[in-house]
């Protein structure tokens, strides 16, 4: 994302702390989707960590992400006041659409 005072944030699906819970908790998951198999209520619930952290391009990956998006709930939140709400909320629809 291309900011109008020239700085990029880039966005990279899954922060570490989404995927260290989701490798933790693989093998319960693991077990509902074999329960639900076979116990015929549909097809496997299987999700990769959706929560997108997008921060400064080429900085640690470090503090507060001026966006964030929440997979479990489907929010976003905003952190910095130095944002134009046009271009997140065009960031927002982007990222729906690239599923």
């Amino acid at each position: 994302m291309q900011l109008p005072d020239g700085t990029s944030l880039v966005g990279r699906r899954g922060t570490v702390g989404a995927w260290i819970l989701y490798v933790l908790l693989s093998p319960l998951l693991l077990v509902y989707n074999v329960a639900g198999l076979v116990g015929g209520y549909g097809r496997p619930d299987w999700h990769l960590p959706s929560r997108t952290a997008w921060r400064p391009k080429g900085g640690l990956g470090l503090g507060l992400a001026p966006l964030k998006f929440y997979g479990m709930t489907d929010k976003y939140k905003v952190r910095a006041s130095r944002l134009d709400m046009r271009v997140v909320y065009a960031q927002a629809v982007l990222h729906e659409w690239d599923g």
